[in-house]
């Protein structure tokens, strides 16, 4: 991935660590799961994941005045850079694609929304 900090194609997200899951701008305090890299974990990463998602969804689900599903950021401080650059524990890196596939996402995310009664239309 690009450094934003040496502009170079060496960052990173470590082997193991925390991603924070914020959907249309809004993160629960207990809106985040662990993940390892490790294949072996692979499927635990994947129920952490859709079960921090269905608690989003039932919680969304009782608002009155519930907006579109249009955003997901799964963001993560866990970033190393090859050249060792510094970020700050406010700058946060997007973990789509390199912990969950946007394939699952999508098929998560419209499966809850399926049962919340929830609209979801994800934009790129």
């Amino acid at each position: 991935m690009y450094c934003p900090k040496c502009l170079n194609q060496t960052l990173f997200i470590k082997p193991k660590g925390v991603v924070d899951i914020y959907i249309n701008g809004k993160k629960r305090d207990n809106g985040r799961f662990l993940y390892n890299m490790d294949p072996a974990y692979e499927e635990e990463v994947l129920s952490d994941f859709t079960n921090k998602c269905e608690e989003f969804f039932k919680w969304y689900g009782d608002f009155k005045n519930k907006e579109t599903i249009e955003y997901i950021e799964l963001l993560t401080v866990d970033i190393k850079c090859e050249n060792n650059c510094r970020f700050s524990p406010m700058e946060r890196f997007s973990a789509v694609d390199t912990i969950i596939t946007s394939e699952v996402i999508l098929d998560v995310l419209t499966t809850f929304g399926k049962k919340y009664n929830l609209e979801v239309e994800l934009k790129v």
